[in-house]
């Protein structure tokens, strides 16, 4: 049995902009963190794309065996209208249910995610997605899991620390965290490359993780309202299930990729790969003609609606 789960928010929700902005503002005059920080606060971090029905269409018509779909979203008033909630493979799931109380309300995906083993019925082999990773042909169950095993790349690279200057550098201090937090944990220094898109886990894994860390994840500097320099995100744990001999070494993502989106971007050359993250960036410089191109390819790809639609 497998599930998956999906992280979303509803960036038009009147209140969440305004908890957002409020927040902001309180951390940055606390100094927790910087106007500039775009990791946080760019606007392709938050911008709607209008397309989460097409991911819906591509996990029912792509990936018929998963058993549940987890949507993991902040309240109630983030919830899609069209979205079929009477469906028996829906689970929707707030952030108060498994998130500790006090970090709410959070506004960064790292702690969204962080957590997620916490879920109650969550099953044990899952698949976590983000809400910009598409499946756009079949794949099959034994794809993600092996003989009980996540399948996770032999993706092993040189042992060092990424350089962090540049508007990445809070992201790439982030990684840096991870492999500090790796080797604290297995006493290995070993570091792998990393891929944006679905991966396969286990929930007791993940479990043991949370609970062997709870009170260094508390700390606020972990798990902040908003991303920064001092968080950990959510690569580690392909990481130390490969550190750990919890995954099966496969090649997952022989036929998928990343495509960072911006006004130039040819949608027909991604139609044959099995799984895309189309992840919005600050290069993109027409949001408006960029969002029609995105929404027609994936219209004439997923043109059926799905049973998860009202």
């Amino acid at each position: 049995m497998i599930d998956i789960v999906i992280t979303y928010l509803n960036p038009r929700d009147k209140q969440w902009q305004e908890d957002f902005n409020y927040w902001k503002d309180k951390e940055i005059k606390e100094g927790k963190t910087t106007p500039s920080n775009r990791q946080a606060f760019g606007e392709e971090r938050t911008r709607e794309w209008d397309t989460l029905k097409y991911w819906f269409r591509g996990i029912e018509k792509n990936c018929p065996w998963v058993n549940k779909v987890f949507l993991v979203c902040q309240n109630e008033r983030h919830v899609p209208k069209w979205l079929n909630r009477d469906n028996p493979k829906l689970r929707i799931v707030y952030h108060d249910e498994y998130i500790p109380e006090e970090l709410l309300p959070t506004f960064n995906a790292m702690t969204i995610s962080l957590f997620i083993d916490r879920i109650e019925d969550l099953s044990e082999h899952y698949i976590m997605s983000d809400d910009d990773y598409y499946f756009l042909n079949p794949i099959k169950e034994d794809h993600f899991f092996k003989e009980g095993k996540p399948i996770h790349p032999d993706n092993r690279t040189g042992y060092f620390l990424y350089a962090t200057k540049g508007t990445d550098g809070v992201f790439f201090k982030i990684l840096n965290n991870n492999l500090r937090f790796e080797a604290k944990i297995t006493g290995k220094r070993i570091k792998y490359g990393f891929y944006h898109l679905p991966e396969a886990r286990l929930k007791s894994f993940g479990k043991w993780i949370i609970d062997k860390n709870y009170k260094e994840f508390i700390d606020r500097n972990i798990c902040s309202k908003f991303r920064n320099e001092k968080n950990l995100c959510s690569y580690m744990y392909s990481d130390l299930l490969k550190l750990c001999n919890k995954a099966y070494i496969g090649d997952p993502y022989k036929n998928s990729c990343y495509c960072g989106l911006d006004s130039n971007v040819d949608f027909n050359n991604y139609k044959d790969k099995d799984m895309v993250c189309f992840n919005d960036t600050e290069r993109l410089d027409d949001y408006d003609k960029t969002k029609e191109k995105f929404v027609e390819f994936l219209k004439e790809k997923f043109p059926n609606k799905s049973s998860f639609e009202i």
